[in-house]
């Protein structure tokens, strides 16, 4: 016991040479080393509790360039007012940013391409990552990200199924858009944007979910709808897209003509990948050849469909471009991404 009593002696003497200092434990009491616990008030710490325009993000001077209630400090669009909005799949609302690149929808000028930058060489508002005219200036780019159902700048043709046959879906790997959900043989669902255009470029992305079986009719397909117009009793347009025949199981891209459910002119190629749950990008154009008065001309129409590897469809059609433009299935069930459009011009 003794020589015990020495040797602790011993060890609380040399520990307090080398500087350490022993002192209890209380279980109950914080530890002074650690960090401040996080005020629940203010998780940022940045001074500003219930009012915080950036909750997660300190900043003190709660600067708010463009006023939509968003510090400029977590604003993914600092200098354009776009207020955070309902969202499916998002438990609060939310600045929406369709491609996830950072910048929100209001003020990117590549809305729906996740592009390094916002590069614009011709000063049009449109990235010259989706400009289909990068040296040209275009009049102002529409993009709809397809969060909410279709509106009232949406209709639909006559024969054409109905407005409440497309809904919003969210996928499993988190995109949202409208799916034409109606599975019902050789019929065919369009949705028109309102507002007749003369040239057409339009992007989206489709990914087709089934493919109705033959009833008499074997062709099936989702395509992008440009060029739509009336005339009579009868309905043209240009279809861009996949399609499918049931007949051989061939699958192919077209830039076609159409009158009603007819194909006029059809000039397709042969796509190489399955066709259902496969994501297809799809950007059509329809350009004028010829006359440049409205309603006049022929078209000259192009279509890309990109699945990893990019195919080209391409045609010439005695059909004029100006038309509406929009979404198209034809026996089948699919669902699209979004809709960009940009407005061709003939350059200087």
């Amino acid at each position: 016991m003794q020589l015990v009593r020495r040797a602790l002696l011993a060890w609380i003497v040399l520990t307090g040479a080398c500087g350490f200092t022993a002192r209890a434990i209380d279980p109950g009491a914080s530890d002074p080393d650690a960090p401040a616990a996080l005020d629940p008030d203010d998780p940022d710490g940045d001074g500003v509790a219930a009012s915080d325009n950036c909750p997660n993000v300190a900043n003190p001077d709660q600067l708010d360039s463009d006023g939509d209630g968003v510090g400029d400090a977590c604003d993914n669009c600092p200098h354009a007012a776009n207020p955070p909005v309902a969202t499916p799949g998002a438990d609060h609302p939310i600045q929406r940013d369709h491609d996830g690149d950072g910048r929100g929808d209001a003020c990117d000028l590549c809305p729906q391409l996740a592009a390094p930058s916002d590069t614009d060489t011709d000063g049009d508002g449109i990235g010259d990552a989706c400009d289909p005219q990068p040296t040209v200036k275009n009049p102002p780019a529409y993009f709809n990200g397809f969060y909410d159902p279709p509106d009232g700048t949406w209709t639909v043709p006559r024969n054409a199924g109905a407005r409440g046959d497309w809904e919003v879906v969210r996928r499993s790997d988190g995109a949202i858009g409208w799916r034409q959900r109606t599975l019902d043989g050789s019929r065919r669902h369009q949705l028109l944007l309102a507002g007749e255009k003369t040239q057409h470029y339009i992007d989206s992305v489709v990914v087709i979910d089934a493919i109705a079986p033959s009833d008499g009719v074997t062709l099936r397909g989702a395509e992008l709808t440009y060029g739509f117009f009336p005339k009579g009793a009868d309905d043209f347009y240009f279809i861009c897209g996949t399609r499918h025949d049931n007949s051989n199981n061939v699958n192919t891209i077209l830039a076609s003509a159409l009158r009603n459910d007819t194909v006029v002119d059809d000039q397709p190629s042969a796509w190489p990948t399955p066709q259902t749950d496969v994501a297809i990008h799809l950007t059509g154009k329809a350009t004028r050849v010829g006359d440049t008065r409205p309603r006049m001309g022929s078209s000259a129409l192009s279509c890309v469909a990109d699945a990893g590897t990019p195919v080209t469809a391409t045609n010439s059609v005695s059909l004029f471009p100006d038309g509406q433009i929009g979404l198209y299935t034809f026996g089948v069930t699919a669902w699209f991404d979004y809709v960009f459009y940009v407005e061709l011009v003939t350059p200087p």
